[in-house]
């Protein structure tokens, strides 16, 4: 299989479609990646048009307040290895309560992929929700609780593992249209 390395269409600017920055809805959904049926899974390049949780599962609801809440991509060359993206989400456990103190104690042990939608939308809204993580999962990189800063809560990072890489910033996803998309979203890709 040979793997194509060469720019395939232009890069231009469209007045019309302006960039925003951050995340809509102080809301992502986490998934558990060993959940994620990735032969029913289906996608073209960087889209994917249909996140299948294997049978029983679903995703977790995450929230945070304001625009607390973020993501981001970098490039990581390399002149003996695999090239790609590392992943970053942040965000925050808004109280420091028993239940949190257990859902940190998961996010240590586990391997996430997250979606979350944009403030960034695209035409049509058919940009509007992104996935940070879907080829190799975050892992939890940092988690910090300090009773006198961030209100308390316990802000953690989520992170591509050293040695792996992404192959796309970000990917898109887009079940049929945003209405679909976005009733997928609200429901954690819950799956009977």
């Amino acid at each position: 299989m040979a793997c194509t390395d060469l720019l395939t269409d232009d890069i231009l600017y469209d007045c019309a479609d302006k960039p925003k920055r951050g995340i809509d809805g102080s809301k992502a959904v986490l998934i558990n990646w060993e959940d994620i049926d990735f032969a029913a899974t289906t996608k073209t390049d960087s889209t994917i048009t249909d996140l299948v949780l294997k049978s029983g599962k679903t995703g977790y609801a995450l929230e945070w307040y304001k625009d607390l809440g973020n993501a981001n991509s970098s490039f990581v060359p390399s002149a003996d290895a695999y090239e790609g993206f590392l992943h970053n989400f942040l965000a925050r456990l808004s109280v420091p309560s028993a239940e949190m103190a257990n859902r940190a104690s998961e996010l240590k042990a586990g391997r996430f992929v997250v979606v979350y939608e944009g403030k960034y939308k695209g035409t049509l809204n058919a940009e509007a929700f992104k996935v940070r993580g879907f080829g190799c999962g975050l892992k939890l990189s940092e988690m910090a609780e300090n009773t006198l800063e961030n209100s308390g809560s316990i802000l953690f990072t989520l992170t591509t593992e050293d040695g792996d890489v992404e192959d796309y910033p970000y990917h898109t996803f887009l079940e049929t249209d945003y209405a679909t998309s976005a009733a997928t979203f609200a429901a954690l890709f819950a799956s009977d």
